[in-house]
C-alpha cells in the first residue's frame, strides 16, 4: 500500500502542455470541504523535461463561481525529467480549505511534455 496513490477520476485542475508561459485550470472541482483528506498530486503525461520550474498556484472559493484566491503554491524544479505517469510534486491541502479548488500554472517554452494536476485521497 505504500506506493500506492488514490486518484480522483475526471476531475482535473489541470490537463495540459507545459510548453507556454500561462496554462489555465482545467475547470473547477469541489473539495467538499474535505477536513485534510485530500493532497494535490502533479503527473506526467508522457515524458516531461523541465528546462525551467513549473509553478502550480491552487486557489480555492466558497462556492463554484465565487471569487477563487491562492491556497497554495507547488513548485516543479527544473532540470528534471519524469516518466509517463510519474508523481512529479504533492501537496496535502491544509485543513480550512474552502468548497471549490481551481488551478493555474506559470511554465515556460523550452519545457516539454503535459502534466495532469488532480485532487488525490490521504490514507486514514
Amino acid at each position: 500500500m505504500l506506493k500506492n496513490i488514490l486518484k480522483v477520476y475526471n476531475e482535473d485542475l489541470i490537463d495540459a502542455a507545459v510548453n507556454t508561459a500561462n496554462i489555465d485550470s482545467a475547470g473547477v472541482v469541489a473539495a467538499g470541504k474535505t477536513q485534510g483528506a485530500l493532497c494535490v498530486n502533479v503527473f506526467a503525461k508522457g515524458a516531461v523535461t523541465t528546462a525551467a520550474a513549473i509553478n502550480i498556484t491552487v486557489k480555492h472559493a466558497d462556492c463554484e463561481d465565487g471569487n477563487f484566491t491562492n491556497l497554495q503554491t507547488i513548485s516543479v524544479a527544473s532540470g528534471k525529467t519524469f516518466a509517463d505517469g510519474e508523481l512529479m510534486a504533492s501537496a496535502i491541502l491544509p485543513i480550512d480549505t474552502k468548497a471549490f479548488l481551481s488551478a493555474s500554472a506559470t511554465s515556460a517554452s523550452s519545457n516539454s511534455g503535459k502534466i495532469r494536476v488532480t485532487l488525490g485521497y490521504l490514507a486514514r
